[in-house]
Order: C-alpha cells, then structure tokens, then sequence
C-alpha cells in the first residue's frame, strides 16, 4: 500500500520521527499544518477564481480539442481518398481480361516479333555501329 508514494515502512518511520520531535504537541501540530493546507487551498480557489484562470485552461481545452477532431476527420478522409484512388487504378487493370485491357490502352494483345518497335517504341541501333571500336 502506498500513501504519497510513501511504502507503509517509509510511512511508519515519519510517524515515528514526528512523535519523537513533536512529542505530546503532536495533536497540535498535526492540527495547525491541517489549517494552513486549508488556507493555502481556499487561497489558490480564490486566486484561480480572481484571475479567470480556469475559465482560460477550459477554453484552451475546448480548442485542443477541436483542433484534434479536425485532424483526425481530415487524416481519415485523406486516407478514404487514397484508398478509393488506389482501388479505382486497381480494379480496371485487374477486372477486365487482358485483350480488353489492352485495347483500352491502344496497344494489341499479341506479342511483338523480335526486332520489331512500335512508334512509341524508338529502336536503339546495335552495338556495334553507335560507338566504333578503338584498336
């Protein structure tokens, strides 16, 4: 069990050293520490109170917290959007068979001979006659 962050050993030893300083005003004491603590806490509700400090942290929080869902609402739609986009690039290409798709993009579904190029396709000269050879 712990009381303060105090374990009951380390709680017992403060009772101890209290009473040995203390002795019989121990009551007393104990009582007088309980009314200042009391002040001290109307004092700082009185502050707080005065100042409008609280009414401050409220709005503050009421703010954090707006600006929160807004941030977790537009995180959420982008990644809606980004989901969509990426299914609708993926679901032509994957649901039509390979000729319709093929012919959507304008190109034949057979294989091009060996050698061949289409026009969007420049074919590089062999080797050998781009760079001649140095002997």
């Amino acid at each position: 069990m712990e009381f303060f962050g105090l374990s009951f050993a380390e709680l017992v030893v403060i009772f101890v050293v209290a009473i040995l300083v203390f002795g019989q005003r121990l009551p007393q004491v104990a009582g007088e520490t309980a009314a200042t603590f009391q002040r001290v806490k109307r004092s700082l509700s009185d502050l707080r109170r005065e100042t409008g400090i609280d009414q401050e942290i409220h709005k503050a929080k009421r703010e954090f917290e707006e600006a929160q869902r807004v941030a977790r609402d537009s995180v959420q739609r982008e990644l809606a959007m980004a989901r969509a986009a990426m299914e609708s690039e993926k679901a032509p290409a994957s649901s039509a068979p390979p000729s319709a798709a093929s012919a959507a993009s304008g190109t034949s579904a057979a294989p091009l001979a060996e050698g061949t190029a289409t026009a969007a396709e420049p074919q590089a000269p062999p080797a050998s006659e781009s760079s001649p050879r140095r002997d």
